[in-house]
């Protein structure tokens, strides 16, 4: 059976995308920084122990795989912007070319100021822009690499129960529509779809529940 890696499984998004490879027959290579994560017990799921900045760790957890999912988060650190070069470098001496990258809403392209990112236009309600920066760096380091990522990119996230299929708001580059925060369950659900039906290549594409109309 097909091979995936998958970093970040032991987050809140990474842990229903790992239920869904597992239950539609993938093996699974976890890279978790704690050997306690709480992860199922699973012949098909092998967890790795290591940090997915360290290049060593990377290359070990790609070893047979044939893609990789990336549901790291920044941790206010600049994690991304440090492990998605060192990423993208082991993939391709592992020979893996797709990629399917959880990032954020805000590294879509403004939808009504032209030349600016999302989290720095007026659509963005966020303070701080530490964790849309580091996406960006990331995005931008898959865009300039040769390798075949999608980029997903939620609104808020929630910890709600799924949405049915059509009360999502799926759109490519910018979001054209008022949008709401989006269940976990439904970015997992999509990132292994866009994956198995290989879907949406070497772009961004935002996911949202449909906000109110203005």
């Amino acid at each position: 059976m097909t091979t995936v890696t998958v970093l970040g499984a032991t987050g809140r998004t990474g842990r229903p995308l790992i239920d869904r490879l597992l239950k539609d027959g993938y093996d699974v290579q976890a890279l978790v920084r704690s050997a306690s994560s709480d992860l199922p017990v699973h012949d098909r799921l092998h967890i790795l122990t290591g940090d997915a900045t360290n290049p060593d760790d990377l290359e070990q957890a790609l070893a047979g795989s044939t893609a990789v999912f990336s549901c790291l988060g920044t941790d206010q650190q600049q994690v991304l912007s440090t492990a998605i070069p060192h990423l993208v470098i082991k993939m391709k001496e592992a020979g893996i070319e797709r990629i399917v990258f959880i990032g954020t809403a805000g590294i879509l392209d403004a939808s009504e100021e032209p030349g600016k990112y999302r989290f720095q236009s007026s659509e963005s309600r966020r303070r701080s822009t530490i964790a849309a920066e580091d996406h960006l760096k990331a995005y931008l380091t898959l865009k300039d690499a040769d390798v075949d990522f999608t980029v997903i990119c939620p609104t808020q996230l929630t910890e709600d129960k799924a949405l049915a299929a059509d009360d999502l708001l799926i759109e490519t580059t910018r979001f054209t529509a008022s949008t709401g925060p989006i269940p976990r369950e439904n970015v997992a659900q999509f990132a292994y779809e866009v994956y198995r039906d290989g879907t949406h290549h070497r772009v961004r594409v935002g996911i949202a529940s449909h906000g109110e109309t203005k």
